[in-house]
């Protein structure tokens, strides 16, 4: 009895500190838009609730505080902050690998980039991690078993950036095999199906 007593109370201040946790770094994502010329309110509601939703979503707040706080320096606008904290939270929510962008947006702003093409590279980098999901489904279908799902989707993006469609990397993969495709960089992410026997 005093065992379970002692566990419930050990569950009750876990989860207090956890949701304390939460409060404290969505009242300093306030104080950090403010920090950075974000003052009207409406504007922090929306990114605070951006914010949140990129946590919930399962985005950890070690990550996520400093993304946002490399943006805010780089003077998005909130407008511009939505889309980017949107897109990295609807490629979390699909499994797909949300720190590529991350990397795409720090690298837009140690390149000194304007605002609006850092956005528009965000935006097209989570439209190429989307189209990957699509090719390696359909690899999956073929037999291919997905090795690292997330490496391979960011690998499968780079291709599709080069200008190869979707249909054209399946198609590729599906007559010539992997390595003689020229996708040699997904061998080590796709297992190749077992071969047919003859019946």
């Amino acid at each position: 009895m005093r065992l379970r007593l002692l566990s419930c109370a050990l569950a009750a201040a876990l989860l207090a500190a956890a949701v304390s946790q939460a409060a404290a770094q969505t009242t300093s994502i306030e104080d950090l838009c403010r920090v950075h010329g974000m003052g009207g309110d409406a504007d922090i509601a929306k990114i605070k609730a951006a914010y949140v939703a990129a946590l919930d979503a399962g985005i950890s707040g070690e990550e996520l505080y400093p993304f946002v706080e490399d943006i805010l320096e780089h003077k998005l606008d909130c407008a511009q902050l939505e889309r980017v904290l949107a897109s990295t939270t609807r490629l979390r929510q699909e499994g797909l690998p949300y720190f590529v962008v991350f990397s795409k947006v720090r690298e837009g702003v140690a390149k000194d980039a304007p605002p609006a093409l850092v956005v528009e590279a965000a935006e097209s980098k989570v439209k190429t991690l989307f189209a990957s999901r699509d090719v390696l489904s359909s690899l999956r279908s073929l037999g291919y078993r997905i090795r690292d799902f997330q490496n391979a989707a960011v690998i499968v993006s780079s291709y599709l950036e080069k200008g190869y469609s979707p249909r054209e990397l399946v198609s590729e993969i599906r007559t010539k095999g992997v390595a003689r495709a020229g996708f040699a960089a997904l061998s080590g992410v796709l297992g190749t199906p077992p071969k047919r026997k003859d019946r």
